[in-house]
C-alpha cells in the first residue's frame, strides 16, 4: 500500500488497517507453510507425515511411513505459530515444532526454500488480504 492510504487509514480506521496487516500476515505465513509442506513431501525428506502435517497449521495429510505403519497425527502442540502485534508492526513465528524439525530444516534448508519459493504468492495473497480488508473487494 501507498503511504497515502496507510496514512488515510491510520487516520479514519486505525483498527480496519491493523485487522488488514493481521490478516495479510497470516495468509502469507499460510502460502509459505503450504510450499514449506510441498517441498517436504516432494523431496521425499521424510518418512512420516507428521512433519508436514505440523508445519505451520496443522493438516490431515496421509502417512507416508514407508514401512506402511500409520504414524502419529500431528496436534497443535507441534506447531509452531505465534503472533504478536505491536502499533506499527504484526509478527509471525511460523513452523514446525516437532524435535527433528531443526535437523531438517539444517539438512535440507526447507522453510528458507519454500520462503525462497513461496514470496510471489505470498505478495500476492498478502495484497489480497489488505484490499478486502480494507476496501471490501479486491481492485
Amino acid at each position: 500500500m501507498d503511504k497515502q492510504a496507510v496514512d488515510y487509514f491510520k487516520k479514519t480506521a486505525p483498527e480496519k488497517l491493523k485487522l488488514a496487516r493481521r490478516n495479510a500476515v497470516v495468509a502469507a505465513g499460510m502460502a509459505w507453510a503450504d510450499t514449506a509442506k510441498e517441498i517436504t513431501r516432494d523431496d521425499n525428506h521424510i518418512d512420516t507425515s507428521l512433519y508436514v502435517n505440523s508445519i505451520g497449521y496443522v493438516t490431515d495429510i496421509p502417512p507416508t511411513n514407508k514401512s506402511g505403519k500409520p504414524g502419529r497425527q500431528a496436534t497443535q502442540a507441534d506447531v509452531i505459530y505465534e503472533i504478536t502485534e505491536e502499533q506499527d508492526r504484526t509478527v509471525l513465528a511460523i513452523g514446525s515444532g516437532v524435535e527433528y524439525a531443526a535437523v531438517l530444516e539444517g539438512r535440507y534448508n526447507i522453510f528458507a526454500r519454500a520462503l525462497d519459493t513461496a514470496q510471489d504468492r505470498m505478495q500476492k495473497v498478502a495484497q489480497i488480504q489488505i484490499q478486502t480488508t480494507l476496501f471490501g473487494g479486491t481492485r
